[in-house]
């Protein structure tokens, strides 16, 4: 998606939000799913299966279609006075030695911790980010680093389906968590350019029907505009 004139899609989506309430999930697995260190890599999603799917979402050749909006703005005084909603909710999770795990509808995850294992492996590891009650999702980063640069990729899992959507970074890091919109249909993040200063890459996903979870979240292209 183009850059810069993008970025008003995060602060409005920010400033039209609202919060919301969902009850917890119910805590009966049938089966447990670690995560090994091992297999830690610059694309864990693509070596991390389970009986959900992991789908990646987001990618920039296809934002790269989508044609340069023009958005309106307001002064900074009329931002400071609107209240940010917290969207993403944090949780503390369960811990068992180097790992936490995660319980779904379906089974229980665990992860390594994020921290440093030493050589070849150095600072790797996941970490959970939040919870967002509306749309029954966790949010992970995982960090992984090689030749001693740093990678990271942000992925939901969905606590009903069991299904990963990974968010396609723009860079070598990951992505923010994204922001959902009022009604709940998109979801807004973006990406902080390291090199350049000033710019930033934004990702729009829209959200579909949870029933069928191939097509839950997509890039927001031209239909979206």
């Amino acid at each position: 998606m183009k850059r810069n004139s993008l970025l008003t899609i995060s602060t409005i989506v920010l400033l039209t939000s609202c919060k919301q309430q969902e009850d917890k999930e119910v805590e009966k697995p049938d089966q447990i799913i670690r995560t090994p260190k091992k297999e830690l890599t610059r694309t864990p999603s693509d070596s991390i299966k389970s009986k959900g799917k992991t789908i990646t979402v987001g990618y920039y050749n296809n934002y790269e279609k989508v044609p340069e909006l023009v958005f309106d703005s307001i002064s900074e005084a009329e931002f400071n006075r609107l209240k940010a909603p917290k969207h993403l909710v944090k949780i503390k999770a369960n811990q068992k030695g180097n790992d936490f795990f995660i319980q779904t509808a379906i089974r229980k995850h665990f992860f390594p911790k994020y921290k440093d294992y030493g050589e070849p492996e150095s600072w790797s590891g996941y970490e959970l980010t939040g919870f967002y009650p509306q749309l029954k999702l966790f949010a992970l980063t995982e960090n992984s680093t090689s030749e001693h640069l740093g990678f990271g990729e942000l992925f939901l899992l969905d606590s009903i389906t069991d299904y990963r959507y990974v968010l396609s970074s723009f860079g070598d890091g990951s992505v923010e968590p994204p922001i959902p919109s009022i009604n709940g249909k998109y979801l807004v993040y973006y990406y902080n350019g390291v090199y350049e200063n000033g710019v930033a890459d934004i990702g729009v996903l829209k959200v579909n029907d949870k029933t069928k979870p191939d097509s839950y979240l997509k890039e927001c292209l031209f239909s979206c505009f």
